[in-house]
């Protein structure tokens, strides 16, 4: 009798125990509904960790501090309003999303921020940040992401904003696809490391790209547009800026790209147009300047200080008022039998290599002359300064030149995504002229059948 006890006994605590393994899973991960009226915070307090909160549309009011890891997915008009002090949303937490919100009124002191992270592995995606100081403000934090987000500052001028995104110490952050408007610096890599930079855009702030005390980094296919400063990379190292658009940043302060103080920083590919300065070189070092158009800017080529073991190949400068500003003694920067074509180039190519038999000056008595004397910009391209460049070309002694490119082109690089495009035109224009021959056949014939 004991012994069939014992089994019973066995098999009661056996179909308990399936009983509770066929439990469902929402027991440890949730998903619950917050309408208007109802407590976000509150919420999150309830909630097991990983579950998924959704946001119905409406105003709330409130800042949020989250301290597990959760998903926060709003619904499209769902808004998270702060009452203008602190943070709106405060994430100390790792694995967290914060998704598909109107973010709106932080502080404006200190880092208060839209969303303020000093965790790891998070995901801020869709969202659109309006009337804060800083954006986005991570501390600290490996692996987040930020992605597809829209953010605007308070009205004002930029000394009394924040950054659109900040990255105090963070590691490997991935940031793709961001619009930022409005704000001091669009994305700010302080002491940051690993960053990845892809498809976004900053507009209307003081520096786009803002790159100080940072190692190693991307940033491509970027735009950066109508602000002071497209680029500026200060006491950096081992970036690669790549295949981006920068552009109309023509306030008188401003660089399309500026590197000061930094090694081994590769600018490869982009498209320097419209600005006040295009490239400006200070104390740059194993810097690698290699197919890039610097187009149309008041001043193409502006170095400055020491800059030591650059290299600057293949690349288009074309229609820059001044093509090259240079106070300091200058290293040649082409390499390999390979330089650069500068429109202004009067040379000849005597053995028809593509190359001019005679080195480009980059630095001019009269660049210096106009430095310290800025009214004789208004003589610039005049007759008597015409002729005292021809003298500069014969007497190049008596004209204190300070670099040049000993392998200038004659004709401008041809780069592989203009021959594409060029090609693809071709093709479309064989088409329709294919087409409407082919069309006029069959009508001619038609035509003489009915005849």
């Amino acid at each position: 009798m004991k012994r069939i006890m014992i089994r019973m006994l066995f098999l009661l605590f056996l179909l308990i125990g399936v009983a509770f393994s066929l439990q469902p899973a929402a027991n440890a991960e949730e998903e619950i509904v917050v309408k208007p009226g109802d407590s976000i915070q509150k919420a999150i307090a309830q909630v097991p960790e990983g579950s998924t909160i959704l946001v119905k549309k409406g105003q709330y009011n409130g800042s949020l501090l989250i301290e597990k890891s959760v998903q926060l997915i709003g619904e499209e008009g769902a808004i998270i309003a702060g009452d203008g002090s602190g943070n709106v949303i405060e994430v100390k937490a790792p694995n967290v999303i914060i998704e598909n919100f109107i973010i709106e009124k932080s502080g404006k002191r200190g880092t208060d921020a839209g969303i303020w992270v000093e965790s790891s592995n998070n995901l801020i995606k869709d969202n659109v940040f309006k009337e804060i100081y800083y954006g986005i403000y991570i501390q600290k934090g490996r692996f987040n992401r930020i992605i597809d987000n829209q953010i605007t500052g308070y009205d004002g001028h930029f000394s009394q904003k924040g950054n659109g995104v900040h990255l105090f110490y963070a590691e490997e952050t991935e940031l793709t696809g961001n619009v930022i408007r409005q704000v001091q610096d669009g994305i700010y890599f302080d002491f940051a490391k690993d960053s990845t930079v892809k498809g976004n855009k900053v507009e209307g702030s003081r520096y786009g790209y803002h790159v100080m005390y940072a190692k190693k980094g991307l940033l491509n296919d970027n735009i950066s547009t109508k602000n002071i400063t497209g680029v500026m990379i200060m006491d950096a190292e081992d970036f690669d800026i790549t295949d981006n658009v920068i552009n109309e940043n023509l306030d008188y302060r401003g660089h399309g790209i500026l590197i000061f103080d930094s090694d081994r920083i590769n600018i490869i590919n982009n498209r320097v147009t419209f600005n006040n300065t295009g490239l400006s070189l200070q104390d740059a070092r194993d810097c690698k300047i290699e197919s890039n158009v610097f187009a149309g800017n008041y001043i193409g080529l502006d170095l400055k200080d020491k800059n030591e073991r650059n290299t600057m190949i293949n690349n288009n400068f074309i229609g820059n008022i001044v093509q090259t500003k240079i106070f300091t003694s200058v290293e040649p920067m082409d390499l390999n039998g390979q330089g650069n074509y500068w429109d202004d180039y009067s040379g000849m190519d005597l053995n028809g290599d593509g190359i001019g038999e005679i080195p480009y000056e980059s630095g001019k008595l009269f660049d210096k002359l106009v430095e310290e004397n800025p009214m004789l910009q208004f003589f610039f391209e005049s007759p008597t300064i015409k002729l005292w460049s021809s003298i500069e070309k014969i007497f190049p002694a008596f004209s204190g030149e300070k670099g040049m490119d000993r392998y200038p082109y004659t004709q401008p690089v041809q780069y592989e995504a203009d021959k594409t495009g060029l090609d693809a035109e071709r093709n479309w224009l064989a088409g329709l002229i294919g087409i409407v021959m082919v069309s006029l056949g069959i009508t001619i014939f038609y035509r003489g059948r009915v005849l």
